[in-house]
């Protein structure tokens, strides 16, 4: 389960933000900075492939291969993949006349060798994404994926039975199965919500209903459930209607208000016997290259810059996520 929004701000910053709701990893997950050069292996056919543009994301080393969740690259297209689980199909066949790559490294692919959502989506029929197991998943990880860029041309790509499908994204959410359509369409379910309190008397008969600012809300009946149709919801709700920012701290407090408003306690959801929860939360601003983001564990929010590091080199920088909690203690005792 993943949650994920685009914010604006009226300075002109674009974010993309997201949650990433999963299990215990059995592995730790860390930023990594990729320089321009950076080189990685193509195992579907078994080649490198070197960047053209260097990343900074979240992700994790397993299996000899280095996997991002979500990243921007210097020229501030921006990318989040997610789970789509019983609707997700690649192909199983190699091609060609295609250049074949697994599924799970096309987030990996697409930063580092584009630079905006329109090569991605030119690029695509010269891809043939593939079915790939991981041990991490027990299998070809069920995926799809949202890019948005400067220009905040955001696309959602699907890979289904009925092939490769691009969405516009103009309603600025994204979350899980089932596919990004449907999630439209269901939106048309919620039309009557409103940020505002109904002002109408409502007079049932004789009888004078209460109007109480506690009992009233414009957006009663919105989804409070774990499920991705209902986070879908309340993700695009809040997004559509918070307070417009002006500042990029400003669209950052958005960013993360609307995810806390879809975040996953741990221990309220449980599936098969282990608990799925909210992991980390990151919020990506396109113009400054900042990667903002803070683990379950530690709610201080840490930024890492990606102009602040040499883009020049080969070898990936890892910087860890602090798990332990930073408190800012405001009058400790004197002694």
């Amino acid at each position: 389960m993943c949650t994920s929004a685009t914010v604006n701000t009226k300075e002109g910053h674009h974010f993309l933000s997201r949650n990433l709701d999963f299990y215990d990893l059995p592995v730790d997950y860390s930023v990594y900075v990729l320089p321009r050069k950076y080189r990685w292996l193509n195992q579907q056919e078994n080649r490198t492939i070197m960047s053209r543009y260097s990343v900074v994301g979240m992700g994790i080393e397993t299996e000899d291969q280095l996997g991002l969740f979500d990243g921007l690259n210097e020229h501030g297209l921006m990318g989040v993949v997610h789970y789509l689980e019983g609707f997700a199909a690649f192909n199983t066949r190699l091609r060609r006349d295609k250049l074949n790559i697994s599924a799970y490294n096309f987030m990996l692919f697409a930063l580092t060798q584009f630079r905006s959502t329109d090569e991605i989506v030119s690029h695509l029929k010269t891809i043939n994404l593939m079915a790939s197991n991981l041990e991490l998943t027990d299998g070809p990880p069920p995926l799809h994926w949202i890019f948005t860029d400067r220009e905040r041309n955001t696309v959602v790509i699907e890979s289904t039975d009925d092939g490769l499908k691009v969405y516009d994204n103009l309603v600025g959410a994204f979350s899980n199965s089932p596919d990004f359509r449907w999630h439209l369409i269901n939106l048309n379910q919620y039309s009557s919500l409103s940020s505002e309190q109904p002002s109408e008397d409502v007079i049932w008969g004789d009888y004078h209903l209460v109007k109480s600012p506690e009992l009233l809300s414009g957006n009663f009946g919105i989804p409070g459930d774990y499920s991705s149709p209902s986070r879908f919801v309340r993700a695009a709700f809040l997004r559509n209607h918070i307070e417009e920012a002006i500042t990029e701290m400003d669209g950052l407090r958005n960013a993360i208000h609307i995810l806390d408003y879809c975040n996953v306690a741990r221990g309220a959801d449980i599936e098969a016997g282990e608990p799925s929860y909210t992991l980390y939360t990151s919020a990506m601003c396109s113009q400054t290259g900042t990667y903002y983001y803070y683990p379950y564990s530690n709610n201080q929010i840490n930024a890492v810059n990606l102009f602040n590091e040499d883009l020049n080199g080969t070898d990936p920088i890892r910087i860890k996520v602090p798990l332990i909690q930073t408190i800012n203690y405001q009058n400790e005792k004197r002694t």
